[in-house]
């Protein structure tokens, strides 16, 4: 070969990254060693280590009768080493193939480092691809799996460091964010860990004063080195997006930990729950959450999330003309209208009433339910769960906190400029439906019979508005909490603004209300502290270490849930026109002379 610093034609990296000399310094020994080897990789050459120690490091190639030679001695006083001799010339071939000795797993960490750090989901088959394209060297995939766990330790700490820092971490959670609540808890003798709650002020100070009385309860499954689940309450700002108000991480998802999250959600809440509208909660139903509603939430309304239902419905009739029906029945608002849906299935398969009597409408059906979900019948964070845990699963458990922490910051931050920036009354997702009933209002014939009482005439039929109580016997009005086109139609006609009927928590003042809090940051790992005399926000004292729960993730790859977007998506209604009956368009758009 030629001189060092002639490259093979191939080489990825600049030729002066490549060159030494006599006098050229290292900081220390590892240093050194790390460079040759990146060199011997870039070269394709093969390295052996005659002498390495405190004070020198030789090397040469390793082909027998090749002269090239270094030696690295350190320098007397200093820290750091200098090259004292180079023979800079190989008269072998070098390595003629893909495999390199030099390719370890240390090196193959510190290659991807940067990588990873950008992102965490690189995945091992990735690794070895873009090792090869760039290095030109072949590595397995147990090296390349090895090398992202090491990367992944060095930027993050390991699992278990995690779990040792999690009383520190919650102490600086409290600190950080007076009002929050950050309690982590262990079990058995080795202090294992089992559960872990956060909840920072901001939510709840957002939740308690404009939130709508709804949250939506749900968990997902880690896929980490230890397993576990994450449970979640989350409620539903003005406009419709999600507010996460609790996280928990548990080591298992049992009914005993469920129980022990609404326990937990309930201290929080404290007396402010008696100050607000009965909750209403939405979730799967799951025996265990059912039991710790019941048990903490006795006065809650408690509902299926119809995405859970509706698959249910699918899966047992796999019937499409039966689940249109069991649509329109879903969102029938009075129950006439919802039994004779009800009529038409089982005109079309007797075995849709099991299937109800296992499925009761009062825990699910628009026409039914008590509760008031203000037109939300679907779990949007279990898509948000869905979306954590297969970003930081391969985070130790303070890190995946802290991603999550993050995120709720970047959203409290723009949402809390996007509600500055709106001068409307409502927020933009509610006034749009209130124009549209405004729009469709003038197809009504209004018939004044008080000054609060209004009949809204119609050739399909006449609805009976209270505009002081804010009732329509379409029931619209009361289900949303936004004035239905009977209630605007009685407004406009008495020159009342029907923005001013919708319920608070959809005006903008109630969304800048939710976000007015912030999320503080908290300080670099390195400044916590470690050891102290203890907590005062529940569970486990800063000095006591705890150790990683039992469960471990079985060998092999794990099986994935497909969760494909179409089913976070509310299924579409068929528009039916009130006039002529007719699918396709609405009363507005009827051609059809009244």
């Amino acid at each position: 070969m030629a001189d060092l610093a002639l490259t093979v034609p191939d080489a990825p990296l600049a030729l002066s990254e490549h060159a030494l000399a006599i006098g050229q310094e290292f900081p220390n020994v590892e240093t050194c060693r790390r460079t040759l080897k990146d060199i011997a990789i870039a070269l394709h050459f093969d390295l052996r280590i005659v002498k390495s120690d405190r004070s020198r490091f030789i090397a040469k190639c390793s082909k027998e009768g090749c002269p090239w030679r270094v030696h690295v001695a350190k320098c007397p006083g200093v820290p750091t080493f200098s090259i004292r001799t180079l023979h800079g010339e190989h008269t072998c071939e070098g390595v003629q193939n893909l495999h390199h000795q030099q390719a370890s797993v240390g090196w193959v960490a510190r290659s991807v480092e940067a990588r990873i750090r950008d992102n965490p989901q690189y995945k091992p088959k990735e690794i070895l691809e873009d090792i090869r394209d760039q290095h030109g060297v072949a590595v397995s995939y147990m090296q390349a799996w090895r090398g992202k766990e090491r990367s992944m330790a060095a930027l993050h700490g390991t699992f278990e460091e995690g779990f040792r820092l999690l009383p520190a971490y919650c102490e600086q959670i409290r600190k950080t964010n007076p009002g929050s609540i950050a309690s982590v808890f262990a079990t058995g003798q080795e202090n294992c860990f089992q559960r872990l709650f956060i909840s920072y002020r901001a939510s709840i100070y957002g939740f308690v004063n404009a939130c709508r009385p709804l949250l939506e309860l749900d968990r997902a499954h880690l896929k980490g080195k230890y397993l576990g689940a994450i449970l979640c309450a989350a409620a539903v700002d003005a406009d419709d997006a999600l507010f996460p108000l609790a996280i928990a991480t548990v080591d298992v998802e049992t009914d005993e930990n469920w129980m022990w999250f609404m326990s937990e959600l309930r201290k929080l809440l404290g007396v402010n729950t008696d100050n607000m509208p009965r909750l209403t909660i939405l979730s799967e139903r799951h025996k265990g959450i059912v039991e710790a509603v019941e048990t903490h939430f006795p006065s809650a309304f408690h509902g299926f999330c119809l995405r859970y239902v509706s698959e249910s419905f699918r899966d047992t009739f796999k019937n499409t003309k039966l689940v249109n029906i069991f649509w329109n029945a879903v969102y029938a608002l009075t129950a006439v209208e919802f039994e004779s849906k009800i009529t038409e299935m089982v005109e079309i398969s007797q075995d849709v009433i099991p299937w109800f009597q296992h499925f009761s409408p009062q825990l699910w059906a628009v026409a039914y339910f008590e509760g008031m979900r203000y037109g939300h019948f679907m779990l949007g964070v279990t898509e948000l769960l869905y979306n954590w845990a297969l970003e930081c699963h391969e985070l130790p458990i303070v890190q995946m906190m802290e991603h999550i922490r993050h995120q709720l910051t970047s959203w409290f931050s723009n949402r809390r400029d996007i509600g500055m920036s709106w001068t409307s009354i409502l927020v933009p997702s509610a006034e749009k439906r209130i124009l549209e009933a405004i729009a469709d209002a003038h197809c009504y014939q209004v018939l004044r019979a008080n000054e609060v009482e209004f009949e809204i005439v119609s050739t399909e039929r006449t609805n009976i508005v209270d505009i002081r109580s804010r009732v329509c016997s379409c029931r619209r009005w009361q289900l949303y909490g936004l004035p239905c086109a009977h209630a605007a139609a009685a407004l406009i006609s008495c020159g009342q603004n029907a923005h001013l009927f919708a319920e608070p928590c959809f005006t903008v003042a109630s969304y800048r209300e939710t976000y007015s809090e912030m999320i503080n940051p908290i300080p670099d790992k390195s400044l916590w502290r470690e050891l102290g005399e203890g907590t005062e926000g529940g569970g486990a004292k800063v000095d006591i270490t705890i150790r990683p729960p039992k469960t471990r993730r079985p060998p092999g790859r794990p099986k994935k849930k497909v969760l494909r977007l179409e089913n976070f998506k509310r299924p579409k209604r068929v528009v039916q026109c009130g006039r002529c009956h007719l699918l396709g368009h609405s009363q507005k758009k009827c051609t059809k002379p009244i």
